[in-house]
């Protein structure tokens, strides 16, 4: 089992203890486990630094 399994185990069965340890639920947690683990682990999206600066357009005056 992959480190990302084991994660995902992991989340699972924390998700189950904290609803109680219901029978039948164990695809239900297993599914919210992948979910969670796979946004944890999905690649940042780098910001191109003339996207964090907004519009290179200069400022036009008010022509009202």
């Amino acid at each position: 089992m992959n480190t990302q399994q084991q994660e995902i185990q992991e989340v699972a069965y924390y998700l189950w203890i904290s609803e109680g340890k219901p029978d039948g639920q164990s695809a239900k947690h297993w599914d919210i486990a992948q979910r969670s683990v796979a946004e944890k682990h999905k690649p940042k999206r780098s910001i191109d630094p003339s996207e964090a600066k907004g519009t290179t357009e200069p400022e036009q005056p008010d022509q009202t």
